[in-house]
């Protein structure tokens, strides 16, 4: 083809026939422009079908992190909710005169003395910052969700640590400095077996371990103590509850953005 234009060019040069080979000049250069756009398009074409493909990955992670972090914050708001009520049965207690007094004491102790920290199921958004493919996402509503996402996983972090603060002040250093905690717990047993134990009734000092405890609930510092774990507790049990709020409206818009393109599972 190449060698059939440079025949027609010589020819027409040659029967000095410039305005016809001007003509015909003009439209080598339209036909050679007009193939590299052409060639431009298909590529630009490719490389879009190759984004989309890769951003459908992502939007697909993402659900499935959000499907996890529904069961992941449905268990942290139940914690949250069971622990602000063991909180506030304590504070309830009187006097304690029998082991079932105290039982009952250190089932709810138990309950709001044990430490535990929500860990975001955020992997998909990680990757998508650590890469700096975030731009990947090209709804804009999407990549807000997540970045108000990713604040309310920092005001949680920041809330659990102010509160676990308040409990190494007013609950786990009052209780350690005024007599036994937990006394139902079979420490030697646990440490062997690597499994939760208890004692017997019977194996516990009552008339020793009842009137510290007594002392213990009338302490200013714990009954401020266990107030602030009511107050830090529901706290944090709203905000995850604002969290799945988010956690529905990111899900739909991203159902959505598969749906339009046929990528929806």
């Amino acid at each position: 083809m190449i060698k059939f234009y440079r025949i027609i060019r010589q020819r027409l040069i040659t029967e000095n026939k410039f305005s016809k080979y001007l003509l015909y000049a003009i439209g080598e250069i339209i036909l050679v422009v007009g193939g590299i756009l052409i060639a431009v398009s298909i590529n630009n074409g490719n490389e879009d079908r190759k984004a989309r493909e890769q951003e459908v990955k992502y939007l697909q992670n993402l659900q499935t992190d959000i499907a996890l972090e529904f069961e992941n914050n449905d268990r942290i708001i139940n914690y949250r909710a069971a622990t602000a009520k063991a909180a506030a049965r304590i504070l309830d207690f009187k006097i304690l005169e029998t082991g079932s007094d105290l039982l009952a004491l250190e089932r709810n102790i138990q309950q709001v003395f044990a430490r535990k920290n929500f860990i975001p199921t955020n992997n998909t958004y990680k990757e998508l910052l650590n890469s700096g493919n975030l731009n990947y996402i090209t709804n804009d509503s999407i990549k807000d969700y997540l970045l108000e996402l990713d604040k309310k996983y920092v005001s949680i972090g920041n809330h659990e640590y102010h509160m676990y603060r308040e409990y190494e002040e007013y609950l786990y250093n009052v209780t350690a400095l005024n007599g036994e905690s937990l006394n139902f717990l079979d420490i030697q047993k646990i440490a062997t077996t690597g499994t939760m134990a208890f004692k017997d009734l019977s194996q516990i000092p009552i008339k020793t371990v009842i009137p510290e405890y007594n002392k213990l609930l009338v302490k200013t510092e714990f009954i401020n103590g266990l107030k602030l774990a009511v107050m830090n507790n529901i706290g944090l049990k709203n905000s995850h509850g604002k969290m799945t709020n988010q956690l529905q409206k990111l899900n739909a818009l991203i159902h959505s953005d598969l749906n339009i393109y046929g990528n929806d599972d």
